[in-house]
């Protein structure tokens, strides 16, 4: 309880702190972007930790933390002081002082209070239900979990950035592992044991997310009801931003629905996994999925901050880039670089999303109007895109991504699979985005024309196109010309074209994967698109998600006839509802019906199988130096027994851990697995010496996983070479640099 709260004080105090910064860079908003502080605090701070690691100006610790938190909090002091002066000006003699309406916040911000005091109990709620799901499911194992727990603790081993490799000794981190350390210092701080940590940080995740999601549809929403005037329907951008939210966040697909119609005795036999895996061959995860698997996995940790850099593109779609006063202008876009470039860091995929929508926002804020600089706003995107990569320089360096060019698509799915696939997973999101294209068609003076011509044309190509299955890939096409052509229209107000830009975005990242795929390991197995097919269709549920949370209260606007709005209204309240279909059952599923008690001890799955296991752990941790390499045993990638727990949750560096990942990152295990077992199975040390000179190993492991992989004919010589320092329940950890 008092590790979650904590945790919950730390994130709190950040936002608080982040907040006139927000303010600062995301003024020009409506809401003035406070609901962003969290994420935008997390951003800035960890950077700011990452990069004076990363230079070795200061070494990864404690002290660089706590040094970092109090040089942001004077600086949000100052802000703060200096936005409040403004606004006391503003407010007096300055009313008609243009300078001062630049730089101050609007003083008739009506939805700035509401959003911020509804952001911070979205996440407040969403950050309990998050730890509360964890506790009941709380086996920090399986799937990527000791991936990602080994970045996390091999980054809090670390005392500079990249962070050394837990998985193979001598090399360092070669994944994008930005996300991690923005996990990572906040478990330092606080000393939490890495396994609860874990735990906490997946609601942590949750509420960050949902509370971003909730900023930016509200924010959007606020935006269009201001430019719709009278024509403003009822519903707020509170409800606006709580709708969104559940939809990217909470709300499964209809594949969840199919789930539990497929079960017996549902939930509990529903199959909670399934929905994940639509498209044969592929992964087709969206984020409730991910919240309830509970992998705190690069494309799940870049979601809050996608969104982050999404709300930046909405402040230049509504306001176009800063150019009146130059610091300002200056900053703004630095920190726009720097959502940008921390997504590449995060997860490389999801930096040509958020670029793409920047990119397509100044485009449309130059085309609204014909007095708009052409020339300035062109010149700040490239800067900032320059900027984005100078940044996160020291990453780059030394980042080597496992892409090795783009393939042609070869074998798609017949158009009526296709179309039943697409309708499983982005279905409920689907819905309210029908009535945008609906409003579209109806609003052309030509419509009849359009609707006639354009189903003819679309069974002749459709046909044509049948053979090689790319009748799927045509009607996505189409469907984002259509909303391209309204992002440029000058006829629309600029948020709707930028709920446009989301849509075209949305449909952008559908399309690529029926044409295009990235090579990676699986280029030329059944899985080749396997990775494209995930990461992009990821990327397209956030996007078609936020449109489809603001097209929800604009569809009032677009169905004017009550005789259309009210059957539409009706179905997308029963989409809705089926979409809770999967957090229940499969919240149900997940944690086997709630039946035991929570917990925040990540490790149970391994005591009652080498219990002494966690001893020794703990051990290591509070004892061995942090680029110590400790030798275990060798086993498969996903190993069951447990093959790879000591590196996992220590963060110390072994021989070799899960080979497959290492080969996905560019790292060769050569003999490393032959070389273990020998130092594990040969009764001589003098053999064992070579070995354990080349690995730089100061500490040995046997535990019950070591006895089961290698047998005990090895084990007496560890005494010879070194001095057992931990032996408890049939685990026992030697010192080979400690005298005998």
């Amino acid at each position: 309880m008092l590790a979650a709260l904590g945790l919950f004080l730390v994130i709190e105090v950040v936002g608080l702190l982040a907040a006139p910064l927000a303010a600062l860079v995301l003024g020009r908003l409506p809401g003035a972007g406070l609901g962003f502080s969290k994420v935008l605090g997390l951003l800035l701070i960890t950077w700011v930790i990452w990069m004076t690691a990363s230079l070795h100006i200061v070494g990864y610790g404690v002290p660089l933390i706590v040094g970092v938190l109090v040089l942001f909090a004077v600086v949000s002091v100052l802000v703060a002081l200096r936005l409040h002066s403004l606004g006391t000006r503003l407010a007096g003699e300055g009313r008609k002082s243009k300078r001062l309406l630049r730089l101050a916040l609007p003083l008739d911000d009506p939805v700035r209070r509401r959003l911020f005091w509804g952001g911070e109990a979205v996440f407040a709620v969403v950050y309990a239900l998050g730890a509360l799901l964890a506790s009941f499911a709380p086996d920090v194992w399986n799937t990527e979990k000791p991936m990602d727990m080994g970045f996390i603790n091999a980054i809090n081993q670390s005392g500079s950035f990249p962070p050394h490799d837990p998985w193979m000794s001598g090399e360092s981190l070669n994944y994008y592992y930005f996300g991690h350390v923005v996990l990572a210092w906040p478990i330092k701080l606080l000393g939490l044991a890495p396994d609860a940590g874990y735990l906490l940080s997946w609601g942590v995740l949750m509420g960050l997310t949902a509370i971003t999601v909730y900023a930016f549809a509200g924010t959007l929403w606020a935006a269009g009801r201001e430019a719709l005037g009278a024509r403003a329907p009822r519903g707020g951008p509170v409800a606006a931003g709580l709708v969104a939210a559940a939809l990217v966040a909470i709300l499964g697909n209809l594949a969840g629905v199919k789930a539990w119609i497929k079960a017996a005795d549902p939930p509990k036999d529903y199959a909670w996994f399934d929905p994940s895996r639509v498209i044969p061959d592929t992964i087709n995860e969206f984020p409730s999925f991910s919240f309830l698997l509970g992998d705190l996995h690069a494309h799940v940790l870049a979601l809050p901050f996608t969104v982050l850099a999404l709300g930046f593109a909405l402040q230049i779609a509504l306001r176009g880039p800063r150019g009146d006063v130059v610091w300002r202008a200056v900053l703004e876009a630095l920190v726009i670089g720097l959502s940008l470039g921390a997504l590449y860091a995060i997860n490389s995929w999801s930096y040509p999303v958020a670029a793409g929508i920047l990119a397509a926002s100044v485009v449309t804020w130059i085309r609204s109007d014909a007095e708009h600089r052409k020339g300035y706003p062109l010149v700040w995107l490239a800067l900032v895109i320059l900027a984005s990569f100078i940044l996160i320089l020291p990453f780059i360096l030394n980042f080597d991504p496992e892409a090795r060019g783009i393939g042609f698509v070869h074998v798609r799915r017949p158009f009526g699979k296709w179309l039943g696939d697409m309708t499983l997973i982005y279905g409920i999101l689907a819905w309210p985005l029908a009535a945008a294209f609906a409003a579209r068609w109806w609003d052309s003076p030509n419509r009849w024309r359009w609707l006639g011509g354009g189903l003819a044309a679309g069974v002749v190509v459709g046909v044509l196109l049948a053979g090689d299955n790319l009748t799927g890939a045509m009607v996505v096409a189409v469907a984002m010309a259509v909303a391209i052509g309204a992002a440029l229209s000058r006829e629309l107000t600029a948020p709707a074209r930028f709920l446009w830009i989301l849509i075209a975005g949305g449909a952008a990242l559908l399309l690529i994967p029926e044409l295009l795929y990235l090579k990676d390991a699986f280029d030329g197995s059944p899985l080749f698109r396997m990775n494209t097919v995930f990461k992009a269709g990821y990327q397209a549920f956030l996007l078609l998600g936020l449109a489809a949370g603001c097209a929800l209260p604009w569809a009032a606007v677009w169905l004017r006839r009550r005789a259309v709005w009210a059957p539409w209204a009706a179905v997308a309240a029963i989409l809705i509802l089926l979409g809770l279909v999967y957090p229940y059952a499969g919240s149900y599923a997940r944690t086997g019906g709630f039946a035991n008690s929570p917990s925040l001890d990540g490790l149970k799955w391994l005591k009652s199988r080498s219990p002494g296991d966690p001893g020794a752990i703990d051990w290591l941790r509070a004892n061995a130096p942090g680029d110590s390499v400790v030798l275990e045993a060798f086993g498969d990638d996903y190993s069951a027994f447990g093959h790879g727990r000591i590196s996992t949750f220590t963060g110390l560096a072994t021989v070799i851990g899960w080979a497959g990942h290492e080969l996905q990152w560019q790292h060769d295990p050569g003999t490393r697995s032959a070389d273990v077992q020998t130092l594990y199975t040969t009764p001589d040390a003098a053999t064992a010496r070579p070995l354990l000179d080349r690995y730089g190993i100061r500490y040995v492991v046997f535990g019950p996983i070591e006895q089961t992989t290698y047998g005990d004919a090895g084990v007496a010589k560890w005494d010879e070479l070194g001095r057992k320092v931990y032996s408890a329940e049939g685990t026992t950890v030697w010192d080979l640099k400690a005298p005998s």
